[in-house]
């Protein structure tokens, strides 16, 4: 079984810059991660996660851990969940929910760019999340299962299949530690492992085969949807646009693999295709770090950012007894008798309505807007001065003739200040 050492010495490179902290759960694959790890002499910890689900079957895996390591001279990193609570709290399924605290804890790790996470996933599991992903409908990205690198996680046994890993633990006196719930049929990769899969090989001896050769063509071509999409992507991250010369070039997959780039939910893709044909100013909600919507302009998607809170800019009013030659719409000079309460300054909003002048009856701000071809994404900005009983001024766009002044003294000159 030197194959197997050989390959991850290869693997790993030659970096004496490199730390590898093995996800070691005191399992057969985990366990012989580490002994090859640090036969080989490179830079090793180790990271363990205890759910307290098994009571002692879960000390005892803990315990392995901590004793090989501590004879070996490796750092063991433990972080202890009670996990029957967290679950009580938080819901969801088991293993999913168990993923993500383990990743989660994982990536604490990775803030250093000299670090890997080495995982411990070989040929059969590679298989396993083949069908479970096919099952899922997962797209060209879930049948290219696991990447041996990517993301700063590693893993170098994907090559080997887990008998072969057992014969490496047996030849060299690795020790490991069963789990029990392995051999439950509870969940839906256990049933595949020891249900629905041995029944497949049996009928089909070269499956295994044939799968990881789907698998690496699949990760092939995910490769060139990457490479393809990676400008795309940083494009709308720095621009917020994606025009539609550019959607309209994307197939289905190409589409998918650019959601995935950006962060975006999957679940979105029948409805961001939707967007496509809808009418302008249309909105899709997303999750996103950096984006809450993305927005249907005339010729492009604007990817709208989440603005939070902003504070709206000062309105200055002065009392003035002279009017200029030339009025502009960047202020306003009214006449204080036909003024109504209080002026302020505000966001406008859906509904808002003003007799601008120069023209009868009255219009919607919105319409001003979309005649001023205002896009769509940056209307929410639009401020309007108003009293207590109408809009007064659509700032930089029109002024309201229900309060112009037309005498030359004592005027109010209204001015929108930024700071």
């Amino acid at each position: 079984m030197a194959n197997l050492e050989q390959h991850i010495a290869e693997f790993l490179g030659n970096d004496p810059t490199k730390h590898y902290f093995v996800a070691c759960s005191g399992g057969v694959d985990s366990m012989v991660l580490v002994h090859i790890l640090h036969k080989l002499g490179v830079r090793v910890s180790v990271l363990h996660v205890n759910y307290m689900l098994r009571g002692e079957d879960s000390e005892r895996d803990q315990e392995l851990v901590e004793r090989v390591c501590s004879q070996k001279g490796i750092t063991a990193h433990v972080k202890r969940v009670d996990f029957n609570k967290y679950l009580a709290s938080s819901g969801g399924n088991l293993q999913e929910e168990a993923r993500k605290v383990r990743y989660k804890y994982f990536e604490n790790f990775k803030l250093k760019d000299s670090i890997r996470i080495v995982l411990a996933q070989h040929a059969d599991d590679q298989v396993e999340t083949f069908f479970l992903n096919l099952s899922r409908n997962a797209g060209i990205m879930g049948l290219a299962c696991m990447l041996p690198e990517h993301n700063g996680y590693l893993r170098p046994l994907l090559p080997f299949t887990k008998d072969e890993v057992r014969n490496y633990a047996t030849e060299n006196e690795v020790i490991w530690r069963e789990d029990v719930s392995n051999t439950s049929n509870k969940y839906s990769r256990n049933k595949l492992r020891n249900v629905i899969l041995p029944e497949l090989q049996q009928a089909i001896p070269t499956l295994k085969e044939s799968v990881l050769t789907l698998v690496n063509a699949f990760q092939a071509t995910q490769f060139e949807l990457e490479s393809k999409l990676k400008p795309i992507a940083e494009s709308v991250l720095i621009s917020q646009q994606l025009s539609f010369d550019q959607f309209d070039e994307l197939n289905e997959f190409e589409l998918i693999e650019l959601i995935r780039q950006l962060n975006l939910p999957a679940s979105i893709y029948s409805e961001f295709a939707k967007l496509r044909i809808a009418e302008k100013g249309k909105l899709l909600a997303c999750s996103h770090q950096r984006f809450c919507s993305i927005i249907r302009e005339d010729a492009y998607f604007y990817f709208q950012k989440e603005e939070g809170f902003t504070i709206l800019p000062k309105l200055h009013i002065e009392k003035v007894n002279e009017l200029p030659e030339v009025f502009t719409k960047q202020e306003l000079f009214v006449d204080p008798l036909k003024i109504k309460g209080e002026i302020a300054v505000r966001r406008w909003t859906e509904g808002d309505r003003m007799k601008p002048i120069g023209m009868k009856g009255s219009k919607l701000i919105s319409d001003i807007l979309s005649d001023a071809k205002i896009p769509h994404h940056a209307r929410h900005l639009q401020l309007v001065v108003h009293d207590a009983e109408k809009i007064l001024w659509c700032v930089g766009m029109t002024v309201s003739r229900e309060a112009t002044s037309k005498l030359t003294m004592d005027n109010l000159q209204l001015k929108i200040r930024l700071v």
